[in-house]
């Protein structure tokens, strides 16, 4: 990286070369405070603006390049055209989760960021799962609770930022404690096998691997008895 260049320059550096290729004469693109990853873009004939999630600031110029090249194409109606490996190995990175997963959960209001609740700790259900065999703790997933119960679903997951959040409803001593390992492990999946497809138009998730889970139908159950789902 070019020490007398900001990381917004580089940025717009890149997307500028890979939108005159498509035939834009006026680019820019600088970074935003979203919650969550993603890209907002305005755009005319020849005219083309971006807003880049700032979770990407200080990411090296092929990655910029690589993800520009894959949104001109959209624009273009190119739809089937991947994030570069570039793009795809920065973002998948260990580093990535751990610099950028605080600033995200500070961004979500609902999220707590921690495993302790009232009357369980997530981290228990995480130990459990390990000593099942049916997860590998050193993925570095963190877990963590809702601020409140508002939500229908039962857990849900952020796979770039490797967090699990559980439905405040759950941190409840009378519900079994398979009911709350079964939402952890169908989000731990969704993190590990979405990491596996990121970025690729061949984002597909099936439910076939949390049947692993003994007892996975009793814990469908009681969540529909809950009126959550996964």
């Amino acid at each position: 990286m070019d020490m007398n260049k900001s990381s917004e320059d580089i940025l717009c550096e890149a997307f500028a070369e890979v939108g005159k290729a498509y035939g834009y004469e006026n680019i820019t693109a600088v970074f935003g405070a979203f919650r969550d990853f993603k890209v907002q873009w305005t755009r005319s004939y020849r005219m083309a603006q971006f807003r880049v999630g700032d979770y990407l600031e200080g990411a090296p110029k092929e990655a910029f390049t690589g993800l520009a090249n894959t949104l001109f194409a959209r624009i273009a109606g190119k739809e089937d055209v991947p994030y570069s490996e570039a793009m795809r190995e920065y973002v998948l990175a260990p580093e990535f989760a751990q610099r950028w997963r605080g600033r995200y959960i500070n961004r979500s209001s609902s999220l707590t960021g921690e495993a302790q609740g009232d009357e369980r700790n997530l981290q228990d259900s995480v130990n459990r799962l390990a000593e099942a065999g049916l997860i590998d703790p050193s993925e570095d997933i963190q877990v963590c609770w809702t601020k409140d119960n508002s939500s229908p679903r039962a857990a849900s997951c952020s796979v770039l930022f490797k967090l699990i959040a559980v439905n405040r409803v759950l941190d409840d001593a009378n519900i079994p404690d398979f009911v709350v390992d079964y939402a952890v492990y169908t989000q731990w999946l969704r993190i590990t096998e979405g990491r596996k497809v990121f970025g690729y138009t061949t984002e597909v998730y099936t439910r076939n691997k949390e049947t692993k889970f003994e007892n996975y139908e009793g814990a469908e159950r009681l969540l529909d008895k809950l009126c959550l789902y996964l």
